[in-house]
């Protein structure tokens, strides 16, 4: 059988790439055939299928340049991508297509090929990695706060709020779009919607989404990367004033860096944060200003990079002040036998079992999160139990059989 891969990058981005490369192996592993469908890019990991990929404008330089022309040139392709599917018709010319999965499509491939693909009676799964189709914006944060306004269906709110980059413009073309897809009902033609988290399936439950189609399926992930990775290497952690806690993720407010930070402030605890990001001077600024000598930024490191900080680092810390979906990071932390510190917000308590595989904190409150830290920063035997738990619920939640048979059971109805 062939499956139509869609995803908006073909390249390293994130938590969306991690599983569309491993779904893409799970896939192949049983037999089937995956033609990709996504947009080029030269950062592309390279496809014979390529040809078919979409040519996009880039909308982070037309943001910065807010003309008229660019305006109608974003709204030309954002919300319905001629090429997009005149690119769809041609693969589906070539291929017997029988299943279709899609991930983040919104923008640069846009839900238009759902009709496309119904038409040609081909099963639609699509896995959901953020929370686009109910909210306009993306992620439940407008300006920099959380904000559920659009979940009556009232999506002008993200542009009266100036929700998407604070920009008129790109606000009111995801208030538009979203009011288009959802008039013409384009959403019901998905067959099934997988949810990695019992949080973000509650959520399109609550803005009405047919239950029926809601299919909590976690995600899957080849552990053999990891288990390779620490039979080839030996490192340890090492005590004395080497010890640290590690943050690996975008430096953004909403991810609750400068929380992280203050937690840490006059503690003996060493805080190694690897990233970049929107808010990266401000945070240089925060650490700067108020003279924090134990927190080290390194920047963007490459995944080897991340493991081997996550292989010496004490513990992990997700310090989120958003509904994060299911993250990756947590789960890679754990299949290192390593707990996590978190925040009690959307889908991380899934992951993180409270006193078992690691230890929840309130969003946004310092001396909660600071609390924590010390707590298991100064017991090592707790970690290490804990990092042991984290690793069998890890196991459980994204090895590739299990994902396999969900999976499964919804691609072979009715085929």
């Amino acid at each position: 059988m062939k499956v139509l891969l869609v995803n908006w990058s073909w390249y390293p981005t994130g938590g969306d790439w991690t599983y569309v490369e491993n779904i893409q192996k799970l896939y192949e592993s049983h037999g089937h055939e995956v033609i990709p469908f996504s947009t080029h890019n030269k950062k592309n990991v390279f496809s014979v299928h390529s040809k078919n990929f979409v040519t996009t404008y880039d909308f982070k330089e037309l943001n910065k340049n807010k003309t008229v022309n660019n305006g109608i040139r974003a709204l030309k392709t954002s919300v319905v991508s001629s090429d997009a599917l005149y690119k769809l018709d041609r693969i589906l010319k070539e291929h017997d297509i029988r299943v279709a999965h899609l991930n983040n499509i919104h923008h640069y491939i846009t839900p238009a090929i759902i009709e496309r693909l119904h038409k040609n009676q081909i099963k639609i799964l699509w896995t959901l990695h953020d929370y686009k189709i109910i909210c306009p914006e993306n992620s439940f944060v407008s300006n920099g706060n959380l904000c559920e306004k659009c979940m009556t269906g009232s999506f002008y709110h993200c542009a009266f709020n100036r929700c998407k980059k604070n920009s008129v413009l790109a606000s009111a073309l995801a208030s538009f779009e979203a009011y288009y897809y959802h008039k013409k009902k384009v959403y019901d033609l998905v067959d099934y919607y997988l949810c990695p988290s019992s949080f973000i399936l509650s959520k399109f439950k609550q803005f009405g989404f047919d239950e029926k189609k809601l299919f909590l399926s976690n995600l899957c992930y080849d552990i053999s990367r990891v288990d390779n990775f620490i039979q080839e290497h030996n490192f340890s952690t090492e005590s004395g004033e080497d010890k640290f806690v590690l943050y690996v993720g975008r430096l953004e407010d909403i991810k609750g860096i400068k929380t992280l930070i203050m937690a840490v402030q006059n503690t003996k605890i060493n805080l190694v944060i690897a990233g970049i990001g929107n808010a990266e001077d401000e945070i240089n600024k925060l650490v700067k200003d108020h003279n924090i000598t134990n927190v080290k930024l390194i920047g963007l490191i490459d995944k080897n990079e991340v493991f081997e900080l996550t292989q010496k680092a004490a513990f992990i810390v997700c310090p989120s002040e958003w509904y994060e979906n299911f993250p990756f990071s947590i789960s890679e932390t754990f299949l290192f036998s390593k707990p996590v510190v978190g925040s009690n917000i959307g889908g991380i308590p899934e992951l993180i079992i409270d006193n078992k595989t690691g230890l929840l904190f309130e969003p946004g409150n310092v001396e909660d999160l600071k609390n924590k830290l010390l707590h298991l920063w100064s017991d090592e035997s707790l970690a290490s139990s804990m990092g042991k738990n984290a690793r069998l619920h890890a196991f459980n939640l994204y090895n590739f059989e299990d994902h396999w048979k969900k999976i499964n059971s919804l691609i072979s109805k009715d085929l």
